[in-house]
């Protein structure tokens, strides 16, 4: 079996959170976090290891899983670097497949602050084996009016929507 292994300073995010049911991003693997210096190129970085059950039938990581790793880092990272602590929905995003990865590869995810507004936040995402670049995104994200939910307080609003 192969060992996620995360280069130093990277920890493993909890996305259950003690929910009773695990969300989609409980499925597609484990993936992991560093944080650097603010303004720093590492400010954010996320990471994951790429496993056999993460690659398409020619054995490369599968496009859909860079996507899906690609939008958290959009609007988590993105997000991080514009100092929001709120969930920032996607509204809209464009993918480039520049290589490919395979199994036992370290993937590592940045984001690039492009533009914050009011209501919106744009951000280009780069994922890289090394220094080689696999994917290059843009991702806009919807910033909500007021306090938003926060990702911890998205949870407890649904538990005490419970009857």
């Amino acid at each position: 079996m192969l060992s996620d292994d995360p280069p130093t300073g990277f920890r493993k995010i909890d996305f259950d959170r003690d929910r009773p049911e695990p969300t989609f991003n409980s499925h597609i693997g484990n993936l992991y976090v560093k944080r650097g210096e603010k303004g720093a190129r590492d400010e954010f970085v996320m990471g994951f290891r790429v496993h056999q059950h993460m690659c398409n039938p020619a054995g490369g990581l599968h496009g859909g899983m860079m996507m899906t790793v690609a939008d958290l880092v959009g609007a988590m990272g993105g997000g991080t670097l514009a100092g929001l602590r709120k969930f920032l929905p996607t509204v809209n995003m464009t993918f480039d497949f520049v290589a490919p990865a395979k199994v036992g590869d370290w993937v590592e995810g940045r984001p690039e602050l492009v533009r914050a507004t009011r209501s919106l936040l744009f951000t280009n995402i780069y994922l890289t084996v090394g220094e080689e670049k696999i994917l290059r995104a843009s991702s806009i994200c919807k910033i909500p009016s007021g306090d938003g939910l926060a990702f911890g307080k998205a949870r407890l609003v649904r538990e005490d929507a419970k009857p």
